[in-house]
């Protein structure tokens, strides 16, 4: 491959670079909330690093005997809670019993209760706990967990419309010597026409030339052919 050959495909890639977009995907993550005795650890989730898409893992760690606890998410957000509308939990216990195989004896047992936000679930949630003793419900703790939109953007990459410097608190107006005005957001898209329009014109010319060289070698061919 010649320099020239070289050189193109070197700004080809530079440019597919520019044009990527710098989003990038969100992996799940799982928040543990512990249940003990009297308090849920932690309690309210207004963590902003907590988004759509994450999840939270209810753990039973109340050691008081003849006890269980049951989670209540109001997903519907109308301040009640529905096990048709909402998200209930089994009454989940400190541990369950298991087999010689390590299997459940009681399918229905749980110690742990775990749900995950759908990717459209930004929001306040309240979520409650019900502490049962022998049965009878004796205590109901209420809590809020905020899910926040998942945005996905590179730290310290600029989109589209940001502004840079002192004062920026305001849209920035670039004025030209004739006296026309533009927007720094403007000036950005422009700037990203002009690039995207570059790259095209290099597609062109890398065409042109693999035609060019491609072409040479097929009219030496037909001359060998024709001095045969």
């Amino acid at each position: 491959m010649g320099q020239k050959s070289k050189f193109s495909v070197l700004l080809l890639s530079l440019c597919l670079l520019l044009m990527a977009p710098t989003a990038s995907a969100h992996e799940q993550e799982t928040l543990n909330i512990i249940l003990v005795e009297d308090d849920v650890r932690p309690g309210n989730v207004t963590d902003p690093t907590f988004v759509e898409s994450n999840g939270l893992v209810f753990r039973m760690r109340d050691n008081t005997e003849n006890v269980s606890m049951r989670v209540l998410i109001d997903l519907n957000l109308d301040g009640l809670f529905n096990s048709t509308l909402d998200n209930v939990s089994s009454w989940l216990t400190r541990s369950c019993e298991l087999d010689g195989n390590g299997s459940l004896v009681n399918d229905s047992c749980a110690v742990s209760h775990e749900y995950v936000f759908n990717s459209t679930s930004r929001g306040v949630y309240i979520y409650q706990i019900q502490r049962a003793l022998n049965g009878t419900v004796i205590e109901t703790w209420n809590y809020s967990v905020t899910v926040h939109p998942d945005i996905h953007e590179e730290p310290g990459v600029p989109t589209v419309g940001d502004c840079f410097g002192a004062g920026c608190e305001d849209e920035q107006v670039v004025q030209t010597e004739n006296g026309f005005e533009i927007t720094t957001e403007g000036a950005l898209k422009i700037t990203m026409i002009v690039a995207a329009i570059g790259c095209f014109m290099l597609l062109l010319s890398i065409r042109k030339e693999r035609q060019d060289v491609f072409g040479d070698g097929e009219d030496q061919i037909q001359k060998i052919t024709q001095d045969e």
